[in-house]
């Protein structure tokens, strides 16, 4: 998979991609129904994970900040992790929903950036090698397809108080994992490049790409927050739940693998088209036919287009509009307005939507999203 050139530097960052990402497959999936397990109502639910998406609009900025600061990605990286860990333990005793939330937003100003601060020094850590950054990536795929699966399973045989301690295991491998990365360290010269970060935002190419990746994420979040709900309230249990997550992922893990260096073939457009085409069809599948298994299915196949393929394009985009000194904060920006804003304001308004229309509106309203994306899309174009 990796030649033995890249090995130290690839395998590393490979398995952190894994646990980081076990921990995601755990919890977002399964930390809703544990909520509704403990007497959460679905607004509190929705405000409690907006809370946590929420706080990385501003958060991944201050550390894409530091990292550019100091110089040191992995040393900023470990930081981030052992604090998210810390943060974490507590959840195993708490269950008011004032301790939750205070608790949260605790654990999101570590959690927020580490995606992008991972991507950044993935991305730094390979320009030199004959390894693309889907090959490292893939690693949190299989990481999450392992927990959504492997957490349906214990979920079933355990009970849902399982979730949190899981969520725990996961993040100590990551914080064990983190230790053998490489030090990607460059050269502080504030004077270095002629023109300042916020010049690069400002171009209409920066802004239409944010817009867009704002709505993609706004319009993931009824999933990323009731889809377990949704699928346990039409019958289906626990194991398969986590199998049909699963499903989704081992077919992003496939796009990853094989198809990393394809897209530079394709033109931006048509593949970010491509995902907001499938997201539009996908949503609204999902709100009204999920109690069809195999329309479920479908919907499920579309996750390595709406998701895993937008996400590609985005990372290569941001590689495009930003220089190397730069690339933190654009990973920054990238999660703070795309996932932390949209995906926040879109958990807000579902957890309250849930509550007033139900769950097929919710999705609903998905799908009008992505359709206001590509709408907003195909204007920019004809300009």
């Amino acid at each position: 998979m990796f030649s033995e050139k890249a090995r130290p530097v690839a395998w590393p960052l490979f398995f952190f991609y894994f646990f980081f990402c076990a921990f995601i497959g755990v919890m977002m999936p399964y930390i809703s129904l544990y909520y509704k397990s403990i007497g959460l109502t679905a607004s509190e639910i929705g405000r409690l994970m907006s809370t946590f998406t929420l706080s990385g609009i501003l958060i991944p900025h201050f550390w894409g900040w530091l990292t550019a600061k100091i110089g040191l990605p992995k040393r900023i990286l470990q930081l981030g992790i052992l604090g998210c860990f810390i943060a974490v333990i507590p959840f195993n005793w708490s269950d008011q929903f004032e301790t939750l939330w205070f608790l949260t937003c605790t654990m999101a100003l570590f959690y927020s950036a580490l995606i992008p601060m991972t991507d950044s020094l993935a991305v730094r850590s390979i320009r030199h090698l004959d390894v693309p950054y889907t090959r490292l990536r893939v690693g949190g795929s299989i990481g999450y397809v392992v927990a959504v699966a492997g957490g349906g399973f214990l979920i079933g045989q355990f009970g849902i108080g399982i979730v949190i301690p899981t969520m725990c295991v996961c993040l100590a491998l990551a914080v064990v994992t983190s230790y053998f990365l490489k030090e990607q360290a460059y050269e502080i010269n504030p004077h270095k490049e002629s023109t300042s970060f916020l010049s690069l935002v400002k171009t209409p190419e920066s802004m239409l790409f944010f817009a867009l990746a704002f709505l993609a994420f706004m319009s993931h979040a009824p999933f990323n927050v009731f889809f377990a709900v949704h699928l346990s309230n039409l019958g289906y249990s626990g194991e398969h739940i986590g199998l049909l997550m699963a499903l989704g992922v081992i077919i992003e893990i496939v796009l990853f693998l094989f198809f990393g260096n394809t897209i530079k073939h394709f033109h931006v457009v048509h593949i970010i088209t491509l995902c907001f085409v499938c997201g539009i069809v996908r949503w609204f599948l999902v709100g009204w036919f999920a109690s069809i298994v195999w329309v479920l299915i479908f919907t499920q196949l579309l996750h390595s287009i709406t998701f895993a393929l937008f996400h590609m394009v985005s990372i290569e985009q941001i590689r495009r509009l930003f220089p190397e000194r730069y690339a933190s904060q654009g990973q920054a920006m990238y999660s703070a307005f795309a996932i932390g804003l949209g995906g926040g304001i879109g958990m807000v308004i579902t957890g309250y939507l849930w509550e007033w229309a139900g769950g097929a509106w919710a999705f609903t309203a998905a799908s009008m999203t992505s359709s206001l994306a590509l709408i907003i899309l195909i204007i920019s174009q004809r300009r």
